[in-house]
């Protein structure tokens, strides 16, 4: 099924080989810190305000915050994450994104230049075995101060995962 979706890009002898999906609780963790914090220092505002009698600029101040702010972060970035699939096929990589609409990257084994494995302090505190892999190349460089635009992020067994693609990449950049 998830195959299926990347027909519309695949070249005529292209094959899939396997396909990824982020871990759900791993890309929820981040939207729910997110929207914990922006509480946490929302209430003390609020107080603040209420205890000076300033309610009327604080308060309405502070829920046209949430509305603007946080409201389309927590709604509509877990329904684009869960909407993301990546796939390694037999000639390059392919991410598939989209919440409304649907977009492809691709990135062929001729240009990869690197793999790197990332496992953050969050994959590490929600202990889901979860991490990201980035893959640079000539076009899409992988530097300290700019992030490559090739991830495949909160992936299942990330350092097996690894293993696995780099192993499925060499044996293709042989031929």
């Amino acid at each position: 099924m998830e195959t299926n979706l990347f027909d519309v890009v695949l070249d005529a002898d292209e094959k899939i080989i396997k396909t990824y999906k982020p871990n759900k609780v791993r890309s929820w963790f981040g939207v729910i810190a997110v929207a914990i914090l922006f509480i946490v220092i929302s209430i003390p505002i609020v107080i603040a305000a209420i205890s000076e009698g300033e309610t009327w600029y604080v308060v309405p101040g502070l829920l046209a915050m949430c509305l603007i702010i946080e409201v389309p972060y927590v709604v509509l970035i877990p329904f684009w994450i869960n909407k993301t699939i990546y796939a390694v096929t037999n000639k390059r990589i392919l991410i598939r994104t989209g919440y409304i609409g649907v977009d492809y990257k691709s990135l062929d084994y001729t240009l990869l230049g690197a793999l790197t494995v990332n496992v953050s302090w969050v994959d590490k505190l929600i202990r889901k075995n979860t991490g990201s892999i980035s893959f640079g190349s000539m076009a899409s460089p992988m530097t300290h101060s700019q992030q490559s635009k090739f991830n495949f992020y909160y992936i299942q067994n990330p350092y097996e995962t690894y293993k696995e693609i780099k192993a499925i990449i060499d044996e293709h950049k042989q031929k």
